[in-house]
């Protein structure tokens, strides 16, 4: 337990620490106009099957789909603008969005070159989704009823935060969240 207060410690110093550097820019940037941007509209992640990404989370937490496209062939320029493999080829992408508003953009990609391994959580671009809910330990109750593999049990923040993550049958990670009681 010492070892956790440790290291909340130093990654609450580090994050404050950086929030100050964040607000002393230079003059030059501070002049700069802000981006007026407040809230996430979606994540995107790569998925093995569209199909059963969208059957998994529909399962999970019931989602809308908003469009589901199938674009055809992608010109060169536009795999080099975005760091796609030449052999890679955009099969399809679908759009999910929870009850909540907040939206999961899908792509299934197809191509010899393509990694087909989830890149380990530390990797840099590796990501997971974190799904706010009201209840964490019915949310751990249902992850373990539909056999998925749960990472780790609950864990508590001082501030009363609960979370755990679970991997989606793809490997993908996905992080449940409960807030606090309001007092």
């Amino acid at each position: 337990m010492k070892t956790f207060a440790l290291t909340a410690l130093a990654l609450s110093l580090a994050f404050s620490v950086g929030a100050q550097a964040a607000t002393s820019a230079p003059k030059a940037q501070a002049q700069a106009p802000a981006l007026q941007a407040a809230v996430i509209d979606h994540v995107g992640i790569n998925v093995p099957d569209i199909d059963a990404a969208t059957a998994f989370f529909n399962e999970l937490v019931g989602v809308k789909v908003l469009s589901d496209t199938r674009p055809g062939p992608i010109p060169a320029e536009w795999k080099a603008s975005f760091n796609w493999r030449e052999s890679s080829e955009l099969q399809r992408f679908a759009m999910l969005q929870l009850s909540g508003g907040s939206k999961i953009e899908l792509f299934q990609y197809q191509g010899a070159q393509i990694n087909h391994q989830q890149p380990h959580e530390d990797d840099i671009g590796a990501t997971h989704i974190a799904l706010r809910t009201p209840d964490i330990d019915h949310s751990l109750a249902v992850v373990k009823a539909r056999g998925l593999k749960v990472l780790n049990e609950p864990i508590t923040n001082p501030d009363g935060i609960r979370w755990f993550y679970v991997l989606t049958p793809w490997g993908s990670q996905l992080e449940l969240v409960s807030l606090p009681a309001a007092s």
